[in-house]
């Protein structure tokens, strides 16, 4: 008993409060670690479950062999209370990495199934938002540690802090605006993989793949290669997205200019008709769904027609607007229509006859890149 109020007592009385919260965390972790572990292990597998574990054990065990040199070495010449902030520190951020890495998997990851077993894999957007979190971790955790051993002096201009910072400075231009593009990009989930998108600016119509750190990556529908853009040119740009939305189903058109003089019936039974006939093709219109026809312009030489119609999918779009036109043009002679050019002016040849030509239909695709 003597010992103990002699040698034990007052070097417990000397111990910063500081370490005893620090000492009170690492408990608190040891004794919940295996829970912490088992939510990532819900998420991913197993073996990278005990990983984690063995890493959360090993800073239980940093903290507490600080925190008992604290106790046995009662000396100003000994660093207790920055060692304690330092694994407080360190253990906080590994915590928020884990947590960070967790939530984003199971927000961002996908879920695959091998042999029977199913667990989170990551993709780039979750890959990219970790990227971003750790980095901001990192960077406040060098901010506290700086503070806490007293290096603000040392890290200046000059220093350290100062090179990262001229050095970040400088490269900026280079990935800093499209990385940032990339995060606004994901974070507002409107844009993903497998949407149908176009970009009038650069010429571009194709399916998302992925969007990474820097690049998206997009394949061509038209010419069937991969394009890479900075994440820059998609916010920058007019993109529109070719996919189902809570508005209703997805609907294109193709016009068609067709000569004056034509019925009106016959102008509707005829693209009646070719809907029909698109539709049978099975290239990806909605064949229960009536075709939408409108009168949309009397232009000089001709009236502007419009057939609207409904897609199953947006992947189909070209393939559909091909077929539509292939209708139109094997179904003229039907009605008695003609998909050439009208022309309404007087031709006077050399012996001095003249004659007017006047034929009554031309098809306008909708803007495409074909």
């Amino acid at each position: 008993m003597e010992f103990w109020n002699t040698q034990i007592l007052p070097r417990l009385e000397a111990v910063e409060v500081i370490e005893w919260f620090t000492f009170a965390v690492n408990i608190l972790v040891y004794i919940f670690s295996k829970k912490i572990a088992s939510r990532y292990g819900a998420i991913q597998e197993e073996a990278r479950m005990n990983s984690r574990l063995r890493i959360l054990h090993g800073f239980n065990l940093v903290v507490f062999i600080t925190f008992i040199l604290s106790v046995a070495i009662h000396s100003d010449r000994f660093p207790a209370e920055q060692l304690s902030q330092t694994c407080l520190t360190l253990l906080c951020a590994y915590l928020v990495m884990h947590l960070a890495e967790a939530l984003l998997l199971s927000r961002y990851g996908k879920g695959i199934t091998v042999m029977g077993f199913t667990r989170r894999v990551e993709t780039s957007t979750s890959r990219t938002l970790e990227l971003l979190a750790y980095f901001i971790i990192l960077v406040g955790s060098v901010v506290v540690l700086v503070n806490i051993w007293g290096l603000k002096d040392s890290l200046q201009t000059t220093g350290v802090l100062g090179f990262l910072a001229l050095l970040v400075f400088i490269t900026k231009d280079y990935w800093m605006r499209d990385f940032l593009s990339g995060i606004l990009l994901i974070s507002s989930e409107r844009l993903g993989r497998g949407d149908v998108i176009a970009i009038p600016a650069e010429d571009v119509l194709g399916i998302v793949l992925e969007i990474r750190a820097r690049q998206t990556h997009i394949r061509d529908l038209v010419h069937g290669h991969d394009i890479m853009l900075p994440n820059a040119c998609l916010l920058t740009n007019r993109v529109d997205l070719y996919k189902q939305n809570p508005g209703g189903p997805f609907k294109d058109y193709v016009d068609f200019k067709i000569g004056y003089g034509t019925p009106v019936k016959t102008v509707h039974d005829f693209l009646n008709a070719v809907h029909q006939k698109a539709a049978a093709a099975g290239e990806g219109m909605n064949a229960e769904r009536n075709p939408l026809i409108a009168l949309k312009e009397n232009d000089d030489h001709a009236a502007r027609w419009r057939l609207g119609y409904v897609l199953n999918t947006p992947e189909k779009l070209l393939a559909v607007r091909d077929a539509v036109n292939l209708a139109a043009y094997e179904l003229q002679e039907k009605f008695g229509l003609s998909i050439s050019t009208p022309t309404t002016h007087w031709v006077e040849s050399r012996s001095g006859n003249s004659a007017s030509t006047s034929s009554s239909a031309e098809s306008t695709k909708s803007p495409d890149k074909s």
